[in-house]
């Protein structure tokens, strides 16, 4: 026999999703999409309507029988929290139930922060969120770039922020109850975003690679996120076997070649300036075109083995290194030609992310603690 509790939460789940994804059903038109009875929605319905979670919207009249109520999600309750932790600032979102962004903060520090400034950072923007939310807030998220234990919540290991290696994520922000933040790693928070908010919304599978000081990829399957401390790692795919030294003590990583710090580095070294990011890069010489067409180049390179594993549909690129298509894309296109099997080039296709970069993992470590409204994973 069915557990009928978890059957109700799956069902509500569903009407939730339809409803997040097309605004402007009624219960006949739910009962349809989702093969349910119409009693069965009408009683789900009335139950999400007196908790607050969906709203009438307006009235569809007919020319037969009583008009229809149109439902949508509820805008002004359930407001959830996204925080990023990127090598330079904290940023966070408080987004509505379509995702939505309803406040932004962010608080910047330096590379070489301290754990108790990067720990002071977060309190910040946390604290001004959750009091802007009130008792909307239905839940927060985290990311950071790293290998995280999640079911310790702790940092293992964070090439790019140090400083939070060993340390608790949760405790970094003073919460009632920090078990129930949402712990994400930034590269895989950014497929979330893409999931629930973007250009993976429709699509079953797809890959979202993350072009920062880190490199790093996030790979939805049938609509599941792959999870695991190590997964994602593909800015330490070995491009050219002895070549320059990667952070992470290896050489030859893809990494190597287009961390957006190693760009900008040399960027300056021959434009003679001091960008920080490549969204600081406001002209090229010719030598800075050059560069960035390499780094394109190894990218095609370093695409192709997740490509010829899985095959996605699509890839979406996100990051600043993609403001400069028009230059790395073709010499992406030349590397993965050279790498990648040809049938398999055939069957997807690359694209750059719509969200800012440093917009998006927050937005995804919002959705990862909103995702158990839209999606009931549990079967226990």
């Amino acid at each position: 026999m069915a557990n009928q509790g978890l059957l109700k939460r799956l069902n509500k789940a569903r009407i939730m999703d339809a409803i997040r994804r097309q605004d402007d059903l009624h219960r006949a038109a739910l009962a349809d999409m989702l093969g349910l009875d119409r009693k069965s929605v009408t009683n789900l319905a009335s139950e999400l309507l007196q908790d607050g979670w969906l709203v009438e919207t307006g009235v569809r009249h007919r020319q037969r029988g009583r008009p229809q109520i149109v439902l949508g999600l509820n805008r002004k309750q359930h407001y959830h929290l996204g925080i990023h932790l990127s090598e330079t600032k904290v940023v966070g979102l408080l987004i509505d139930l379509y995702g939505e962004i309803v406040s932004r903060r962010e608080t910047f520090y330096g590379f070489a922060s301290s754990l108790s400034q990067i720990k002071q950072a977060v309190d910040d923007v946390f604290q001004s969120l959750h009091d802007l939310a009130g008792t909307r807030l239905q839940a927060t998220g985290l990311a950071a770039p790293g290998i995280i234990d999640n079911q310790t919540g702790r940092m293992i290991r964070s090439v790019n922020i140090p400083a939070l290696d060993g340390a608790s994520l949760r405790q970094l922000i003073r919460h009632n109850n920090s078990d129930d933040i949402a712990l994400e790693e930034a590269s895989r928070a950014k497929a979330l975003a893409e999931k629930w908010f973007g250009q993976g919304r429709e699509l079953n599978s797809f890959a979202c690679v993350d072009l920062g000081i880190g490199i790093g990829a996030g790979i939805v399957t049938e609509r599941r996120l792959h999870t695991g401390a190590n997964q994602g790692e593909i800015g330490h795919n070995i491009i050219k076997p002895g070549g320059k030294l990667c952070r992470c003590g290896h050489r030859g990583c893809l990494e190597a070649y287009i961390s957006e710090r190693v760009i900008c580095q040399a960027i300056n070294q021959c434009q003679g300036g001091d960008v920080q990011t490549l969204a600081e890069v406001s002209s090229l010489s010719p030598t800075a075109e050059d560069i960035l067409a390499q780094a394109g180049f190894a990218l095609g390179l370093g695409l192709a083995p997740l490509i010829n594993i899985l095959c996605p549909p699509l890839i979406i690129l996100s990051g600043n290194l993609t403001n400069f298509e028009s230059i790395v894309f073709p010499e992406m296109e030349r590397g993965l030609a050279q790498a990648a099997l040809p049938w398999a080039r055939q069957a997807f296709s690359v694209t750059a992310s719509t969200f800012a970069h440093d917009t998006a993992a927050a937005l995804g470590a919002a959705a990862a603690a909103m995702s158990d409204i839209f999606e009931v994973t549990d079967n226990t």
